[in-house]
């Protein structure tokens, strides 16, 4: 009997460390009459990224309304530029010693084919974001699918299919939280992850991997050795994870929705996943 009991704890702790090994979802209950689905998505073109994305568009189909983070149209509009430059007196170049400075500009040629001097007066976060799709492999130079990154190939279908379009969040609360260090620390940021990247630039990263295999934990687990203070992960991650879990209980008893958000939002205790099912929903894995 006391092997049988060891082995239960062994099965149930097992379990408890493989919460989150899908990227689809179904979301129903809580008065839902038709069931919407969530899905992890990675800001990347890798062919096989999309083509894990394909037999989720079944999911697709079945839905009126397709939600993202940002409604593109409203992301690439150039009322964003004032509102992610620095001030005059503010120069990437000086906050960034020379050896970091051209590491990022090696980088940063490699995935968009301009100097980072393009981007002199632009907030370290930006450059940030930039800079770490190359130094995962995430961008689409390089061997990479010709076509649109994942989030935008789904929107795409999803236009195509005449659904409604929802933007989860608005453009100034996403340059809210990527704002909520100062260029200093955003500068202090930056230097990390070009000195992260340089000493490990010959290991071979997981992100992409943990992805394919659809292992949310390993992903988030990952993710907690970032470099990112915490006030800003916070912002970035927690208080949006609320303020998306809060909309999505919204617009999904009007309508059943295919949501697509970052990966990372999914997991953990303060994923969007637990929050929805703390709201009485029930999520569950799609395979």
């Amino acid at each position: 009997m006391k092997n049988v009991f060891l082995i239960g704890l062994l099965i149930s702790a097992l379990g408890l460390q493989a919460q989150y090994n899908a990227l689809l979802w179904k979301i129903t209950g809580n008065g839902l009459k038709q069931p919407s689905y969530l899905f992890g998505t990675m800001h990347s073109g890798d062919d096989r990224v999309i083509h894990m994305s394909d037999s989720a568009l079944t999911y697709l189909k079945q839905t009126k309304a397709y939600a993202m983070e940002l409604d593109p149209n409203k992301a690439l509009s150039l009322d964003i530029l004032p509102k992610i430059m620095m001030g005059k007196e503010y120069s990437l170049q000086k906050m960034i010693p020379a050896h970091e400075y051209a590491i990022l500009d090696s980088v940063i040629k490699a995935s968009i084919g301009y100097s980072v001097k393009l981007f002199d007066n632009v907030s370290p976060v930006f450059v940030a974001s930039i800079f770490e799709m190359q130094g995962m492999g995430l961008s689409d130079a390089g061997g990479k699918r010709d076509g649109d990154v994942l989030d935008i190939y789904l929107y795409n279908k999803a236009k195509k299919q005449k659904k409604k379009l929802i933007g989860i969040e608005t453009v100034d609360e996403q340059l809210t939280a990527l704002g909520s260090l100062s260029y200093e620390e955003q500068a202090d940021m930056l230097i990390k992850e070009i000195d992260d990247f340089e000493q490990n630039k010959t290991d071979e990263h997981d992100v992409l991997e943990y992805y394919l295999k659809q292992d949310l934990d390993e992903l988030a687990k990952s993710n907690e050795d970032s470099t990112m203070p915490e006030k800003f992960y916070k912002a970035l991650v927690t208080d949006r994870n609320i303020h998306m879990a809060d909309r999505i209980a919204e617009f999904i008893q009007n309508q059943p929705t295919f949501i697509a958000i970052g990966a990372l939002h999914l997991p953990n205790t303060d994923g969007v996943i637990a929050l929805l099912r703390n709201k009485g929903f029930k999520v569950e894995a799609v395979r």
